[in-house]
């Protein structure tokens, strides 16, 4: 009895798991968005990825990325903030991936 609540609760963890991956606020989480708006759209701003990714630091999972393998380059540009406010944010550009997918 004991080791089928044991294994009842290892299943659901990993089933909590494997649902933050794709959308809970973990950093593999934010780099899985991040990875997938750059594959769709071969570019994505800091403010994007703020906004539409609910990334915080993009910079951050940018990095994490490019340490797994990934040539992302990055370009500066003046963008908006949903308010007004201009800003220079940096424009992510997904130039290759590594042979093996690390993420």
């Amino acid at each position: 009895m004991q080791n089928n609540k044991k294994a009842a609760t290892q299943r659901g963890a990993a089933q909590i798991s494997e649902r933050n991956e794709s959308t809970g606020n973990s950093a593999a989480a934010q780099r899985n968005r991040i990875l997938a708006a750059l594959r769709t759209h071969g570019s994505l701003t800091t403010l994007e990825a703020q906004r539409r990714l609910d990334c915080l630091r993009p910079a951050a999972r940018v990095c994490e990325l490019r340490n797994l393998g990934f040539l992302i380059s990055t370009v500066w540009q003046w963008d908006h903030t949903p308010e007004g406010m201009p800003h220079r944010v940096a424009r992510y550009c997904l130039l290759s991936e590594p042979m093996q997918e690390a993420v």
